[in-house]
């Protein structure tokens, strides 16, 4: 008795697919993981630069302390020193340089304070900073695992496919298997189509009576049309 054909093409139809889908799974897998180690990579950015910052502000209060204090003592010195001016134009040459000076002093009381207030801000954040920082990192450590779990899954599936695959293509006539193979090389999984009612679903065009008689008839047909392998499709009648 003569195999009939079109459930092998059926068959096969639904292996090459999957298996397609499998290894496009296969394939985003390291892209997935980029993306997850640029945000991981973000966050810890994130964790080093509330770090920094805030270590930068505190040089910068201390530097202007220092400014402050120098201010502070230019000033005594110049107030002393108007005491002792001996013209007027000495006199409001000094006077000039206290304003000035005095301004400069007000400034950096004003960068100090706002300094500290930050300073203190920044600090009360910093158990925040670090527990997201902590969450970041045992949820990339949780995405390697599943990714892991899931390629060892996904290969597992690829290989159990690729031998039924084999075993399947076996089962085809010896003059159908030259025809079958040279649709595949040439357009892969869609090599093959079902046929629902007298439609190609590839195509979408229809095919004969006489081809689909055929197809029942467990014959290997190709559509008119597209030229791919066809089979019966579920729902077809």
């Amino acid at each position: 008795m003569t195999t009939p054909v079109p459930p092998i093409l059926k068959e096969l139809h639904r292996l090459r697919r999957h298996l397609r889908d499998l290894q496009n799974e296969i394939d985003l897998g390291p892209r997935v993981m980029k993306v997850q180690q640029q945000k991981l990579a973000s966050e810890e950015q994130t964790h080093k630069d509330a770090y920094e910052t805030l270590k930068r502000l505190k040089i910068k209060q201390k530097e202007d302390e220092v400014s402050l204090k120098e201010t502070e003592r230019r000033l005594l010195k110049l107030r002393a020193d108007m005491n002792m001016a001996g013209s007027k134009k000495e006199y409001d040459a000094k006077q000039a340089e206290i304003d000035h000076a005095t301004v400069r002093k007000g400034e950096l009381e004003d960068a100090i304070l706002a300094a500290m207030t930050e300073i203190e801000e920044r600090t009360a954040r910093l158990p925040e900073v670090d527990k997201r920082w902590a969450d970041a990192q045992k949820e990339f450590e949780q995405y390697k695992a599943d990714a892991r779990e899931r390629l060892d899954r996904l290969v597992a599936d690829q290989k159990a496919s690729q031998a039924a695959l084999v075993e399947t293509e076996a089962k085809l006539p010896a003059d159908v298997k030259p025809q079958y193979d040279r649709l595949v090389k040439s357009y892969g999984p869609e090599g093959l189509a079902g046929v629902v009612g007298r439609s190609c679903q590839h195509c979408r065009m229809s095919i004969t009576e006489q081809q689909k008689t055929h197809l029942i008839g467990g014959e290997f047909v190709t559509c008119s049309q597209c030229g791919r392998g066809l089979y019966i499709a579920e729902g077809s009648s």
